[in-house]
């Protein structure tokens, strides 16, 4: 008996002496010691990217507890060497990581001065910079329109996302919201459920912009900023992401590489011609000179879905005044969301009336369609991709993608589309180089089954490509030039060190698929003479090539 009561009490002392240990804990290169084993602060919401740059990004983060701001990061996750802090108690966390190095990876974790709140022991948690102002390379966006839904269809859409970039090596430069991001009347706790819960793996290391929605808008205040949309972004005001400064986050510009984006407020902002948005605007979209122009807002210029553009006011707004100054601008790309399906048009010019006015003409001939595979399906196997030169401001293509978390039905017969589905999905926007000294803007619209249910590309000529910054082959056979392959006795190799090739396309003159393989040694006799682009998909990227057939 004695012997029982000596062991329970050392093994009380034991557990005593544990509790009372003092804990340590790596916060970047330093050993910070703690009284606690456990923490009584919990990060609630995030940690996620805000206004990111080349040279910056914010983070943000909630705490149940205010507590200081500690951001310790670096560019190897064993080697968190760099530090911002901020020693105001706070719950809402937002830290500014400021001279960084372009296109760069920084790993980060996040916490106060006792110990790391949230951090990746596998990467996960992490930024890449911004590449330099013009450059042209391999760019992806995610596009999410009204997805704030909380429900079984969100969480799909969401995995067949995840589902398509786990395909290859690319990263997802960014997330791009159009708006009604938690229903039903955008309130913090509907932001919690119905974002934060559902992205929240992405938005550790995806930078994300948005646009207002009505839904947002219905606890928020675009005239004085205020509400949880303002309180949960934080968007460049002053220009400091590129184009010109707004002075408001209900209405904006940022740069991305070769791409401006120009983010407008379709709710509560005054949509007149020669109002501050519109006078902002114009003078944003004649002061970039990036090679492609991407516009954003949320009720949608073209729609028969769940809301008529016809009919209603935001929408009718939208195309009759700032489609025209957009248009004459150069705008290569229009995303919108509000109805809750999806509708793609043809490549378009000067169509600013009602649905039953589009003319399939071309523009030369009194019609709205851009070249001659504007009134096709802009596909490089179908009717040919779109065209469009450097130089020229003419050719667009408008999308309604408003079904990421739910779909609405409507008539879904504008007769500017060239696709109208009742489907759920999101939309990938990807820009990489054609090997012919230019640019293809292709966008794949992902069902939530992960089917691609429509695609189509945009390509641009006239810019000026750094050969060594657009995903350079490992090794390929070469001859004057690394964009070039030569066939050798009919027989075109494929050579690629440290990757597994996986698919070879080739594609003529005017962007159509003409043969295919995933044979690393291909026979090109049956080709005619002229210039093809081959593009070559490998397990790390996809990278395109020129070939001359003589």
């Amino acid at each position: 008996m004695i012997k029982k009561n000596v062991l329970f009490i050392m093994m009380l002392f034991t557990a005593y002496s544990f509790l009372q240990a003092q804990t340590q804990k790596n916060i970047g290169n330093q050993i910070i010691k703690e009284e606690e084993s456990v923490s009584s602060i919990v990060v609630q919401r995030g940690p996620y990217l805000q206004s990111g740059t080349s040279s910056s990004v914010i983070i943000k983060w909630r705490t149940n507890v205010a507590t200081e701001s500690f951001v310790h990061y670096g560019t190897s996750l064993k080697a968190l060497s760099m530090s911002v802090t901020n020693t105001n108690l706070t719950t809402e966390h937002v830290v500014k990581l400021k001279e960084l190095n372009s296109s760069t990876k920084y790993y980060f974790n996040i916490g106060n001065k006792m110990e790391i709140l949230t951090e990746s022991l596998l990467g996960d948690m992490y930024v890449i910079t911004a590449p330099e102002l013009g450059t042209d390379q391999f760019v992806r966006a995610w596009i999410l329109g009204d997805p704030g839904t909380a429900n079984t269809s969100q969480k799909k859409v969401r995995d067949a996302y995840y589902n398509y970039v786990a395909k290859d090596s690319a990263n997802t430069d960014m997330m791009l919201f159009l708006g009604d991001n938690a229903y039903s009347t955008g309130k913090d706790e509907e932001y919690q459920e119905a974002f934060f819960d559902v992205y929240n793996e992405m938005f550790m290391k995806s930078v994300a912009w948005s646009c207002i929605g009505n839904h947002d808008g219905y606890s928020a205040d675009s005239d004085s900023q205020s509400g949880p949309y303002y309180d949960i972004f934080t968007f460049p005001t002053e220009g400091e992401a590129g184009g010109v400064a707004s002075g408001t986050e209900a209405y904006y510009a940022f740069d991305y590489a070769n791409i401006h984006f120009i983010v407008l407020d379709s709710h509560h902002s005054n949509r007149e011609i020669e109002a501050p948005m519109y006078n902002w605007a114009l003078a944003d979209m004649q002061n970039t000179t990036q090679d492609w122009v991407v516009a954003l807002f949320h009720h949608p210029a073209y729609s028969k879905g769940s809301h008529d553009s016809d009919s209603e006011d935001r929408l009718i707004d939208m195309r009759e005044n700032f489609m025209p100054m957009l248009e004459a601008n150069g705008v290569d790309l229009i995303l919108n969301g509000h109805s809750h399906s999806y509708e793609r048009s043809y490549f378009l010019n000067g169509h600013h009336g009602l649905s039953n006015t589009f003319n399939t003409a071309e523009i030369t001939n009194g019609g709205h369609t851009v070249g001659v595979t504007g009134h096709g399906d802009g596909k490089a196997n179908g009717n040919g991709v779109y065209q469009k030169a450097k130089e020229t401001t003419e050719g667009a293509v408008y999308i309604t993608t408003g079904s990421a978390g739910q779909i609405s039905g409507g008539d879904l017969n504008h007769q500017a589309m060239h696709v109208s589905l009742n489907s759920l999905g999101s939309c990938v926007m990807e820009i990489e180089n054609d090997g012919k000294g230019g640019q293809n803007l292709n966008v794949k619209f992902v069902r939530e089954t992960g089917e691609i249910d429509d695609y189509f590309s945009i390509n641009k000529t006239g810019i000026v490509l750094d050969v060594d910054k657009v995903n350079p082959l490992s090794k390929l056979v070469e001859r004057d030039s690394k964009s070039h392959l030569i066939a050798v006795n009919e027989m075109l190799h494929i050579e690629v060190a440290a990757e597994r090739l996986k698919k070879v396309k080739f594609f003529n003159e005017v962007g159509k698929l003409i043969k295919k393989s995933k044979k690393e040694v291909i026979n090109v006799s049956g080709l005619a003479s002229g210039f093809y682009v081959v593009e070559i998909k490998t397990s790390k990227a996809t990278y395109f090539k020129t070939l001359k057939i003589e």
